[in-house]
Parts: structure tokens; sequence; C-alpha cells
């Protein structure tokens, strides 16, 4: 199953280059499947620390498409990465290498 992975603002290039690698892409408008987990958040943010507030407490996925307002239970934490000035494939291996290394509860 791909993973669901959301962008806080649009980016045909990346979209199209994490399409071609597997992804399945959503950005922060899209609301037509209600309950849907995200497997992770893509972001920019040129202020220090900010993946580190975002990504310190795990929590179940609590970012969902839709109206469905109740975290999903059996998926993994969302993973927030802030890709400022990182290229689509340092962004790809990124992500990889932290989908991978994501806990299971």
């Amino acid at each position: 199953m791909p993973k669901t992975i959301m962008l806080a603002t649009p980016c045909a290039r990346l979209a199209d280059e994490l399409t071609a690698q597997g992804f399945r892409i959503v950005d922060s408008t899209c609301h037509s499947r209600p309950g849907q987990a995200v497997d992770a958040y893509l972001y920019t943010s040129y202020r220090p620390g900010t993946e580190a507030l975002l990504s310190t407490h795990p929590e179940p996925a609590d970012i969902s498409i839709g109206n469905y307002h109740e975290p999903i239970a059996d998926h993994p934490a969302t993973i927030m990465l802030n890709i400022t000035g990182l290229n689509s494939g340092q962004v790809i291996d990124t992500l990889r290498h932290r989908l991978a290394r994501r806990p299971r509860l």
C-alpha cells in the first residue's frame, strides 16, 4: 500500500517525483477521503527547531484527510518533515529513511 504524503504547500515538481517513486500525494486542501491517515507531512520553515518541536511526542496519526476528528489508533505517528533547502532527491531519501524507522504502535 502506498504511503500517503501531505504537502503543506503545493509543489508540482516534488509531487510528480514523489508519485513516480510510489507515494500517494495530497495537499493540505484535500478533503476527499475522510479518515484517511497521512504517513508524512512535508512543510517548509526557516525557524530553527520547528521539526523538533513538532515531532517530540510521537502519537497515533492525528492528521487525517477529511472530517474525521479522532486519531486512527492502529496507524503509526505522522512524520513531520521540514524540507526547506532540500532538493527532490534529498526529500525522497530522507522520507524513505524516516518512514523505515517509524515506530509501530
